[in-house]
């Protein structure tokens, strides 16, 4: 379920971004970015152009969504209820199309657990997740799920093998997010 979500005016200029993240058990997030013209209506801007102008983090209830139109209709919603004061006239929502890679690193006190690399397109509905190992290539692991499921969860179905002991998970207090790749 985690996604990017932009939205345009009416004249085509970035009004704002959201980036929806669930990186904590039963837990969900928004970061947003509110941007302004760099020009008014009277000049020309054929670039488009505009500055940042509020950076903010917003706390959401978690809700497990059944199909990608009701998170859409969700989204519509938060982006109206943290911004309608500043909307005016019609706005365009547009997800990500470009695939978003995610990668965390897993280690504990012990050492390296593996690294998980997450490649997902929210509008396409498609997720490929793939564990590399720390500590050997045989236990490297891939799962496959689509737009519904968290990045989360996915990887809380790793099995995490270590010597002479049943396979465990990844715990989530072991993981490092690092920036996505566009």
């Amino acid at each position: 379920m985690d996604r990017t979500l932009k939205v345009y005016s009416s004249t085509q200029h970035l009004f704002a971004e959201f980036v929806f993240s669930y990186d904590q058990a039963r837990q969900a997030s928004a970061h947003y970015i509110q941007y302004r013209r760099l020009y008014d209506d009277n000049e020309e801007d054929d670039n488009k152009s505009v500055y940042p102008s509020m950076d903010m983090d917003v706390y959401l209830s978690f809700r497990q969504f059944n199909s990608i139109d009701e998170i859409k209709a969700h989204d519509i919603d938060v982006v109206k209820k943290q911004l309608g004061r500043d909307m005016k006239g019609e706005y365009t929502y547009v997800y990500e199309p470009a695939p978003i890679q995610q990668r965390y690193v897993a280690e504990h006190r012990n050492g390296l657990v593996g690294l998980v690399n997450i490649m997902y397109s929210f509008i396409d509905n498609t997720k490929e997740v793939k564990f590399l190992s720390g500590t050997n290539p045989r236990f490297d692991f891939e799962i496959s799920s689509n737009s519904l499921e968290t990045n989360l969860s996915c990887i809380l179905r790793i099995p995490v093998y270590r010597e002479r002991e049943e396979p465990g998970e990844i715990s989530i207090h072991d993981l490092k997010k690092l920036p996505p790749w566009y």
